[in-house]
């Protein structure tokens, strides 16, 4: 885990959310993540339903209609670190698939893996620790 839900405005072309769910999963698997890890959901929004400030808070220039809002959820207790490494993989991958750092918001929410499930009615397994 962990979960991607990526916020965006209508009218991206398949091949734009393909290279966009491609450079997210590349900055997972940097972070640490394994391979086969892999949760994303799209939500493509209106202008009229996406009400976001263009520069807030202090931004060198104006977001642009390609800003991406994404909502990472991970297991409870991740470390800072790893959630720094993991931002920085996004902002490289999401860069280089052609979307500029200016557009893109990141936040992250913990989750009790005692509260979900992958699937097959079982709860999350405990995270293993080396």
């Amino acid at each position: 885990m962990p979960l991607f839900t990526v916020t965006l405005r209508s009218g991206r072309t398949a091949d734009e959310k393909d290279a966009i769910s491609r450079a997210i999963h590349q900055a997972s698997i940097k972070a640490g993540y394994p391979h086969d890890d892999m949760f994303q959901r799209f939500f493509c929004l209106e202008e009229s339903d996406l009400r976001v400030d263009l520069n807030y808070p202090g931004l060198p220039k104006p977001r642009t209609e390609k800003m991406l809002m994404i909502e990472v959820l991970v297991s409870s207790g991740t470390d800072a670190a790893r959630k720094t490494r993991l931002l920085a993989a996004l902002i490289e991958t999401l860069d280089g698939a052609g979307t500029d750092p200016n557009d893109i918001m990141v936040f992250f929410g913990e989750i009790d893996r005692a509260s979900s499930s992958f699937g097959g009615g079982r709860l999350a397994p405990p995270v293993a620790t080396a």
